[in-house]
């Protein structure tokens, strides 16, 4: 039988320069992640010209052979994107022998162990901060994580942000609520822009919100040549957004070691305005 638990607050906990560390966050500061953006002098940067993703709900590495495919996806990946995330110390040790540089914002103690998003870099970002919105029906949280970090050449820094969305609902306002409170970040960043997760987009009235969303940040959306996403009512579940950016390498890895596919991406920074946001269908 498992043992859940949840933090008051919402809880970080990080890996930096070989060491853990945990913390309370007041939530996202524009004002400082603005100015901690600015003063960084980071010793390394993304390569402009190839930043390489991993977006994968890996479904709390309940199954056998979870670990086996993880260490595979995470080789060679400059950013690492997790819904469903456990602290455990073999995902902690698999991270830390390929140095990474990571966070995981808590949603609830699975075990004894942070089980959240949790984002992983070659890099250090230059600012990290979480948000946390309740599920209004089974009262667990959904957390998000927001990431930024240096490119190398250009002034801009890449904001990413890690997302997993709220399921049980009734109707929308909860789900509403926590798209809302991760745009209201994002839109006051002006650099180029990575949103992904596992949005849980399984009604027609979810792809709305998310299609607006997209409209207001003026987000593309990766399309995918083989569509192995997992779909629920027949709409897929886990997307990967981008502003600034452009797409050189897609595809999504069928896999048994979880209930959700793994999406990989890799991106090049833009030389030119990107055209208006495409939207989700429906189907």
């Amino acid at each position: 039988m498992s043992c859940v638990s949840i933090p008051p607050q919402t809880t970080l906990i990080s890996r930096e320069n070989n060491e853990l560390s945990d913390s309370v966050s007041a939530g996202c500061r524009i004002d400082e992640m603005h100015r901690l953006g600015n003063i960084a002098e980071a010793e390394l940067q993304l390569n402009p010209a190839h930043i390489s993703l991993i977006n994968w709900n890996i479904y709390k590495a309940q199954r056998e052979n979870w670990a086996h495919d993880f260490k595979q996806f995470i080789a060679a990946q400059d950013l690492l994107l997790l819904q469903e995330a456990v602290a455990s110390p073999q995902l902690k040790s698999m991270l830390n022998q390929r140095h990474l540089y990571w966070n995981l914002n808590t949603a609830f103690y699975l075990n004894s162990y942070e089980t959240g998003v949790l984002t992983a870099s070659t890099i250090k970002p230059v600012y990290s901060c979480g948000l946390r919105t309740t599920e209004p029906l089974i009262r667990m949280p959904k957390t998000a994580l927001i990431s930024v970090y240096p490119v190398a050449g250009s002034d801009k820094k890449l904001l990413v942000a890690n997302l997993h969305g709220i399921n049980f609902t009734l109707g929308t306002e909860a789900y509403a609520e926590q798209i809302q409170n991760m745009v209201s970040i994002v839109k006051q960043h002006t650099g180029p822009v990575i949103i992904a997760g596992d949005f849980n987009t399984w009604s027609e009235q979810r792809i709305v919100l998310v299609n607006d969303m997209a409209q207001k940040l003026s987000l593309q959306t990766v399309t995918y040549d083989i569509h192995n996403r997992v779909r629920v009512f027949g709409h897929a579940l886990d997307h990967v957004f981008y502003r600034g950016l452009e797409v050189t390498h897609e595809e999504v890895i069928k896999v048994s070691s979880s209930d959700h596919n793994p999406i990989k991406v890799v991106f090049r920074l833009a030389e030119k305005i990107q055209h208006p946001p495409l939207q989700l269908s429906y189907k």
